[in-house]
């Protein structure tokens, strides 16, 4: 089944946040950065209940060689991301 996915605001603002971190001169992975963002969408897509369950119903999808995991939860065929937070900060005070 290939499930269609969505982004909420939220996820995206953060997926753009980390991607220009990521993009500036000096550290240069931005690509890398959506590469790897990609490649586990394609796994989200394919096979929807794939990752574990975190909380209720919302899954995780840790991304490799980032700190990063997409949060979502599946509603019949349609995946909704919620989010995409760094996992070494604190999602209730942004920081380390």
């Amino acid at each position: 089944m290939i499930a269609r996915l969505e982004f909420k605001r939220l996820a995206e603002a953060e997926i753009a946040e980390a991607f220009a971190w990521y993009d500036q001169d000096g550290i240069g992975k931005g690509a890398a950065f959506l590469a790897e963002l990609e490649r586990v969408e394609r796994f989200i897509r394919l096979n929807p209940r794939l990752y574990p369950k975190v909380e209720g119903d919302i899954h995780r999808a840790n991304l490799r060689r980032f700190p990063y995991a997409l949060f979502y939860v599946v509603d019949g065929d349609t995946i909704s991301v919620l989010s995409c937070l760094h996992q070494h900060r604190d999602p209730l005070i942004g920081g380390p």
